[in-house]
């Protein structure tokens, strides 16, 4: 390997905001120790997407798209990274067969659906009111694994939104009872 290949390392320290959210983004770094969070702003509130450990890459698809990244990223820890950036990905690329590029593409485009729908149930389940959950938990809790998830899927917004609407009646009640 000669001297041009070889990818820029960096430490990314603890609580550093290293990739933000709809900023444009023309990196994927490598994760080699530490580790990373993936979150979204809602409101005021950071919802977490995911966490990721050693070994892992993020920012992936931004090499490929041109769309503005969908979340930000912070380190959790003082987090070591390999830099890879668009113009050396894209050299390598060019190398490549058509048929591998065109497949790469496609998967970078299933990737994106994919953490689309992660980000989206991330951003639901933050909405949820514990009681919801746990009373949901609790139906449940017999059913075999396999069906635990399907019936969780179909009962908690209901279920979350009688909560929500019981809470919102007694403030209204309390504040009839006030006046």
């Amino acid at each position: 390997m000669c001297a041009a290949e070889v990818m820029e390392r960096s430490v990314i320290h603890a609580g550093k905001v290293f990739i933000k959210e709809f900023e444009e983004n023309m990196r994927a770094y490598v994760i080699q120790t530490g580790k990373v969070r993936a979150f979204k702003m809602v409101d005021d509130n950071k919802v977490v997407v995911q966490e990721y450990g050693p070994n892992t890459i993020i920012g992936e698809t931004c090499l490929l798209l041109d769309d503005p990244i969908t979340m930000s990223y912070e380190a959790m820890c003082d987090t070591t990274v390999v830099t890879i950036t668009r113009q050396d990905f894209e050299k390598r690329l060019h190398k490549c067969d058509k048929t591998i590029q065109t497949i790469l593409q496609h998967l970078m485009t299933k990737l994106q659906t994919q953490a689309q729908t992660s980000q989206n149930e991330a951003v639901s389940a933050s909405e949820i009111d514990e009681t919801a959950f746990q009373l949901v938990q609790g139906m449940i809790r017999g059913m075999p694994d396999d069906k635990k998830r399907q019936y969780e899927l179909a009962m908690l917004p209901h279920i979350n939104g009688l909560i929500k609407s019981i809470k919102r009646l007694k403030v209204v009640a309390k504040d009839n009872k006030g006046q």
